[in-house]
């Protein structure tokens, strides 16, 4: 038998992710087995276990695939460094943006927000954890760094706005999954001006 290529495993394995994307965003992440996801490219269960050790892994690989990595967020805190406050609310408009232009983000965000279901200790639910986490500390740096060069009061909380600007950003995601509609609306358009808006709050002072 043709020894398998580096490339062609590679290949093989994008085709395996493609193919978890849709079949986790038509039947959930916990419902389908791994032998669905390997139908659906006309491969058998054994291929997937070529490349992944089980679903939590299969699952973990599919968000690697698609969400910014420690490395990456630290890179573009480091790029925006001048101006963190405008990058800050760039990378917000960036990650809305994406989340519409985008047919497999689109997919991935109703996975992540709606179809995957898990529970406390099992691999799917601390991926879902620590990429929430990981989004917040982004976010937390680029205020504190916002703060420290003036572009944002010396009292804000910014612990408490790092949480108020995801959760406005998250519950905008799904809104947008529910609600198609809502991807003509002026809400999409605005994410840095309501963001902005936000920050200024008194609800986001310390006492």
């Amino acid at each position: 038998m043709a020894k398998v290529t580096a490339e062609e495993a590679a290949k093989t394995r994008e085709r395996l992710l493609d193919a978890a994307l849709e079949v986790f965003s038509e039947q959930g992440v916990s419902r389908p087995s791994l032998t669905r996801v390997a139908e659906r490219v006309g491969m058998t269960r054994g291929a997937i276990y070529g490349h992944f050790e089980n679903k939590n892994d299969l699952f973990r690989a599919l968000c690697d695939r698609h969400l910014s990595s420690d490395q990456a967020l630290a890179d573009y805190r480091a790029s925006v460094a001048d101006d963190p406050l405008a990058g800050l609310l760039q990378w917000l408009e960036r990650v809305v943006a994406l989340s519409q232009a985008d047919p497999q983000r689109r997919m991935l965000i109703e996975i992540l927000f709606m179809k995957s279901e898990s529970l406390e200790g099992d691999g799917i639910r601390d991926r879902l954890e620590s990429d929430g986490l990981r989004g917040i500390h982004h976010q937390r740096t680029l205020l504190q760094q916002a703060v420290a060069a003036g572009q944002l009061p010396a009292d804000l909380d910014v612990d408490a706005a790092a949480w108020a600007t995801n959760a406005y950003i998250v519950g905008l995601l799904r809104s947008l999954r529910l609600h198609p509609e809502l991807r003509e609306s002026p809400l999409v358009g605005a994410v840095g001006p309501v963001v902005r808006h936000l920050l200024e709050a008194s609800a986001l002072r310390v006492p």
